[in-house]
Formats: C-alpha cells, sequence, structure tokens
C-alpha cells in the first residue's frame, strides 16, 4: 500500500454523549437516605451529651464560687436558700447569724439550665434541719459559717455539691 491510498477518517471512535441536567431520581434517594442516616446517628450522639444533673452542678458550683466572691468584695453576709419551690435563692444581710428572716434581702435567683421533661433534675438539701433550707452562709469574710451539701439528681445521674467551712467547694459524681 502507498501512501497515497491510506484514508485518514478524522472521526471520534466514541461519539461524546449530550450533557445529563441534573441528578436520577435513584442518586437523589440514595444521596437523602445516606444524610438522614447520618442525621439520625447525630442525634442520637447528642442526646447522649446532654446531662441536665451536671449541668446543674456546674451551674450551682459557679454560683457558690461568685457567692463566696460578693460576700468578701461587699462585705455582707451572702448566702444559698433552696426554697420550697426548688430554686436557689441568693441572699443578703448584715451577718449570717441573723435569725430575722425579714433582715435577709433577695438578691438574685441561680439560673439553673433547662430542665428536660425525660430526665427532670431535683434538688434537695442534706444536712441538719434548718429553717429555711440554707445551702451555706458566707460570712463577709468569705468563710462558711453553715456548712452544706445539695443532691442533684435526675433519673441517670447523681452529683454532690459540698461546701466546706473553710468555704471551699466540692463538685462531684456519686
Amino acid at each position: 500500500m502507498d501512501d497515497s491510498e491510506v484514508i485518514y477518517d478524522d472521526t471520534p471512535l466514541f461519539s461524546p454523549r449530550p450533557q445529563q441536567q441534573g441528578f436520577t431520581l435513584l442518586e437523589a434517594l440514595l444521596v437523602m437516605s445516606i444524610v438522614g442516616i447520618l442525621f439520625g446517628l447525630g442525634m442520637v450522639s447528642f442526646q447522649n451529651l446532654r446531662n441536665p444533673a451536671r449541668d446543674t452542678a456546674r451551674a450551682v458550683h459557679s454560683a457558690l464560687f461568685q457567692l463566696r466572691a460578693d460576700a468578701a468584695a461587699n462585705t455582707q453576709a451572702r448566702r444559698m436558700v433552696l426554697n420550697s419551690a426548688g430554686e436557689l435563692e441568693l441572699q443578703s444581710a448584715l451577718k449570717c447569724d441573723e435569725t430575722n428572716q425579714n433582715a435577709w434581702t433577695l438578691y438574685s435567683k441561680v439560673d439553673l439550665p433547662e430542665r428536660l421533661n425525660r430526665r427532670p433534675v431535683t434538688l434537695s438539701r442534706e444536712g441538719g434541719a434548718l429553717s429555711p433550707n440554707v445551702i451555706v452562709c458566707y460570712s463577709p469574710r468569705g468563710l462558711a459559717t453553715v456548712n452544706g451539701q445539695l443532691n442533684i439528681d435526675d433519673t441517670k445521674a447523681r452529683y454532690s455539691v459540698q461546701v466546706a467551712l473553710s468555704g471551699g467547694i466540692k463538685t462531684r459524681a456519686q
């Protein structure tokens, strides 16, 4: 064969398909099912991260720490009281020995984390009978004149926040 007889064909072996627009129904369903499974697994993990008793114990611990600092800064006695509604009130007076309940003024309430219906949190005071339920009273020097323990329970966990006479605060899981 000589070169004059060779015929060169410029047509490609594979013709390109026309451009597809969008996704097929099967591809869309597959992606949506994978995203749904991942979202479901993430929600289960997120629900397990929430621990209302632990969050409440941390809020109480920080409130007690701030209460002690306020007592020393303002040279007034400060106390935390568990009221009949299960809320924590912060009160102030001139000294912790004040027996007249009208001398104590409410200056704040402890903001507790949101309580979940499926895991309700209960607060209870442990110790001798005091009226009202005083958890702790800090003197103007920052020392605790009443030591107490607050128990925080829900359906899965129990925490205690303890206050020593020196004013120290200890939170632990039980």
